[in-house]
C-alpha cells in the first residue's frame, strides 16, 4: 500500500477530525477510534500487517500500561466490595463526625466521595458504593438531590486528579514524565484546591436556591445500622496500612505505571485475605471486574493506532507549525489557556487519549517557548477535568443516578461556571511556576 499523505502535512489530522466528530455525537467510543484507526493506516499506507504490528507495539506504551491499570483498578473494585472496607470507611467518618446540619452535611458529603474515589481509584466505582451509605444520611440532615449530585461528582474528579493510584495521575505521571511529588506540588494540589473551594462555594448556592424551588428527596430507606464485624474491620484496617505504606513507599523510591500495578495487585491480595476461600473466590471477583473493562483496553489500544499514524504523516508537527504562527512565539500564558480550551471543549474521549492529544498538538510549540513541564501538567489536568463537567456524558448520568436526581441542566450550568474560572487559574498558576516558585 502507498501513502496517501507526505509528511508533514494537516491531512494526517483527519482520523483525529473523525473521531473526535464521532465522539461528540455520541458514537462508541471504542467504535469511533476504531474507524479512526483503520483511517490512519489507510492514509499513510499501513496494510494488515503493520496495523497488527502497531497494535502490538501499543501493548507495552502508554496507553496499554494505562488500559491494564483500568482493568486491574476494577479488579481491585469488586474484592473490596465483597470484604465490607467501603461500608466501614463511610460509616467510621459519618460516626466520628456526626451529621446533624446541613453544612456538615456538605461537607461530609465532598469528603467522604473525594475520599473513596482516592481509595477505589475511580470516579465511578468510588460514588457507586459511596451513595446507598451516604443518601439517607445527607437526605435526613437536608440536602436537596441536584446539591448532593454536584458535590459527589466534584469530589469525585478532585479524588481522580489526586489520588496516587488512580488511572488519571498514572496517565499524567506517564505523559509528563514528571515525579507523583512534583505532579503534586505544581499542578494537582494547587488545581484540586482551587476546584474544592469554588464547588463547595457553589454547593451551598445550589443548595439554597434548590430549597427555594422545593427540592427535597422522597421516600428514601433509611437500612439499618451497620456495625462491621471482626473481619470486615481488620480488612479495612489490613487495606489502609498497605495503602499508606504503598504511598511512602512511593514517594521515597519513586512511582511509575508499573508500580501502580503493582500496588493494585499488592492491594487486592491483602483485602482477598479476609474474605471467605480468600483466594479461590478473589480470583474470581478481580477477573469479573477487569471483564467489565475488556473494551476499554481495546479502546486505548485502537488509540494508540490512530495517534501513531498521525505521527508518521507529521499531523503533530504541522499543527504546531500552524498553532506557533497563530498566537506568536511569546505568548506562553495565551497558549496554556488555548491548550487547556481544545482540550477541555474540543477532545473528548478516555482521560490518557486527552491527554497525549494534547501532548502531541502543543508540547512542540510550548517547550519552544520555554515553557517547564512543571507548568504545563496543569495544563493537561485542566483539560481532562473541565471535559467533564461541560458536556452531558456517562459520568454525569451515572452521578443522576448515584443521587436520584434528575436537574441536568443546574448541573451542567454549575459545571461551565467553574471551567471558566479554573480555564483563568491556569494561566495564573502558570505564571506562578514560571516566574515566582
Amino acid at each position: 500500500m502507498h501513502a496517501l499523505v507526505t509528511s508533514p502535512s494537516l491531512w494526517a489530522l483527519l482520523p483525529m477530525v473523525v473521531f473526535l466528530v464521532l465522539t461528540l455525537r455520541g458514537k462508541n467510543y471504542t467504535f469511533s477510534v476504531g474507524i479512526a484507526a483503520i483511517l490512519g493506516c489507510v492514509l499513510m499506507g499501513q496494510g494488515p500487517k503493520e496495523f497488527a504490528g502497531i497494535l502490538v507495539k501499543n501493548l507495552g506504551a502508554i496507553l496499554g500500561q494505562v488500559g491494564l491499570i483500568i482493568m486491574f483498578g476494577a479488579g481491585l473494585g469488586s474484592v473490596m466490595d465483597a470484604s465490607g472496607i467501603n461500608k466501614t470507611i463511610v460509616n467510621l467518618v459519618v460516626k466520628k463526625v456526626g451529621v446533624n446540619s446541613k453544612s456538615k452535611a456538605i461537607f461530609v458529603c465532598y469528603f467522604i466521595s473525594l475520599l473513596m474515589v482516592v481509595l477505589i481509584g475511580t470516579l465511578n466505582g468510588g460514588n457507586a458504593v459511596v451513595a446507598p451509605i451516604l443518601l439517607p444520611i445527607v437526605a435526613a440532615a437536608g440536602l436537596c438531590p441536584t446539591t448532593v449530585c454536584y458535590l459527589m461528582f466534584n469530589a469525585g474528579l478532585v479524588g481522580v486528579t489526586v489520588g496516587p493510584f488512580c488511572t488519571a495521575v498514572a496517565s499524567a505521571l506517564a505523559v509528563s514524565g514528571l515525579s507523583y511529588q512534583d505532579y503534586m506540588i505544581y499542578a494537582a494540589l494547587p488545581y484540586s484546591i482551587v476546584w474544592s473551594v469554588f464547588a463547595l462555594m457553589i454547593a451551598f448556592y445550589i443548595q439554597k436556591n434548590s430549597e427555594k424551588h422545593g427540592e427535597k428527596y422522597e421516600n428514601v430507606e433509611v437500612p439499618e445500622e451497620f456495625v462491621p464485624n471482626r473481619r470486615q474491620r481488620n480488612a479495612c484496617i489490613g487495606f489502609i496500612v498497605s495503602f499508606i505504606a504503598c504511598l511512602v513507599y512511593g514517594l521515597v523510591k519513586g512511582s511509575d505505571m508499573k508500580f501502580v500495578m503493582f500496588v493494585i495487585l499488592f492491594l487486592s491480595a491483602v483485602v482477598a485475605a479476609f474474605i471467605p476461600e480468600p483466594y479461590e473466590k478473589s480470583i474470581v471477583l478481580f477477573g469479573k471486574g477487569m471483564g467489565k473493562m475488556g473494551g476499554t483496553f481495546l479502546a486505548f489500544l485502537l488509540t494508540g493506532v490512530m495517534i501513531d499514524t498521525i505521527s508518521m504523516g507529521g499531523g503533530w508537527q504541522a499543527l504546531s507549525s500552524l498553532i506557533l504562527n497563530a498566537i506568536g512565539a511569546d505568548s506562553k500564558y495565551l497558549l496554556m489557556t488555548v491548550a487547556s480550551f481544545v482540550g477541555g471543549f474540543g477532545v473528548e474521549g478516555a482521560v490518557v487519549t486527552q491527554m497525549q492529544i494534547i501532548q502531541k498538538a502543543f508540547w512542540g510549540v510550548a517547550s519552544s517557548m520555554g515553557i517547564p513541564m512543571t507548568a504545563w501538567a496543569i495544563v493537561l489536568i485542566a483539560a481532562v477535568r473541565i471535559t467533564s463537567i461541560v458536556y452531558p456524558s456517562a459520568n454525569y448520568a451515572a452521578h443522576l443516578g448515584f443521587a436520584r436526581c434528575d436537574n441536568m441542566k443546574t448541573l451542567l450550568v454549575a459545571g461551565w461556571v467553574i471551567s471558566v474560572i479554573m480555564l483563568g487559574f491556569t494561566s495564573v498558576w502558570g505564571y506562578i511556576v514560571m516566574n515566582v516558585l
